[in-house]
């Protein structure tokens, strides 16, 4: 449990959804290269030699292929394009070929394996914040996990990925802030069988409420026992400094002793004829 623990909540602080929209969580690096030779161009060059705020345009007519390209743009921004996104999105909200189109290419995405892909899909669908998308939204949560797959540290990978997904999916859920789906982010808050999604479910339910002492008490009855921990789980908030931030993670792990990694145990020294980094032969001359 703690091991799984500290993994969760080492995993939240890394879920950050793209062009920083909506709450919560996970960037998720693609599977494989699509690449044989990298490029030796910097990344802060590609990005400095990149117009800025020039999304491309969503129309209706040829929905797919305008959403694919918006999806790409948006896998390429920074921070600064926040508002052109989202005004792109909300006008792309209002004609439900554009949000039909989201939901055709989150799915292609993700059974091609292009994770990252996915990620960035869902995270635009979450920010449309439409009926459509959320039902969508709600459906992709309930996919069952895999099980069977590439087992590292413990840790099924394909089952992990997925729940990573949903993970993105619950928490556009919540910030359509609607009744009827908020009880679907309380239920997965302490149901779904993967705890990436249920720490997420909780984050992002919290989140949507300013994090105020009535969502906790609401969410709560839902939340296993042995998981409330995360109902205390600390955030960053914007233009919160090192030394706040500091004050209140301290808190927490005194708080929350059980989600700190254990003090390293020191090895014993190796043998004297082990005689580490050193060779039997003389290395030849260069």
């Amino acid at each position: 449990m703690q091991r799984n623990t500290r993994r969760v909540l080492s995993r939240a602080g890394t879920l950050v959804v793209t062009l920083g929209l909506m709450s919560g969580s996970v960037a998720v690096a693609q599977d494989k290269p699509t690449s044989e030779n990298p490029s030796n161009i910097p990344p802060s060059r590609v990005i400095a030699g990149r117009p800025l705020h020039s999304p491309p345009k969503m129309n209706a007519a040829d929905a797919r292929k305008s959403v694919n390209a918006f999806i790409t743009w948006a896998g390429e921004s920074v921070v600064e394009e926040q508002s052109t996104a989202r005004r792109a999105l909300a006008s792309a909200a209002k004609q439900p070929e554009l949000v039909q189109a989201f939901m055709e290419e989150i799915l292609a995405a993700h059974e091609s394996g292009d994770t990252s892909r996915a990620l960035v899909g869902l995270g635009l669908l979450g920010e449309m914040r439409t009926y459509d998308g959320a039902k969508f939204l709600v459906e992709f949560v309930h996919r069952p996990l895999p099980t069977k797959g590439t087992v590292i540290e413990g840790e099924l990978q394909e089952e992990a990925q997925l729940a990573r997904l949903q993970a993105k999916a619950i928490a556009g859920v919540a910030y359509l802030r609607n009744e009827e789906f908020d009880r679907e982010v309380a239920y997965q808050a302490g149901n779904h069988p993967s705890v990436i999604v249920r720490a997420e479910a909780i984050s992002a339910y919290l989140w949507n409420r300013g994090d105020s002492l009535e969502a906790r008490k609401a969410l709560e009855p839902f939340v296993r026992k042995e998981e409330r921990l995360y109902l205390d789980r600390v955030r960053r908030v914007t233009g919160e400094g090192a030394d706040a931030f500091n004050r209140k993670l301290t808190a927490y792990l005194k708080a929350h002793p059980e989600v700190q990694a254990p003090d390293p145990v020191r090895k014993d020294p190796r043998p004297p004829e082990e005689k580490p980094n050193t060779f039997d032969v003389t290395p030849p001359k260069f």
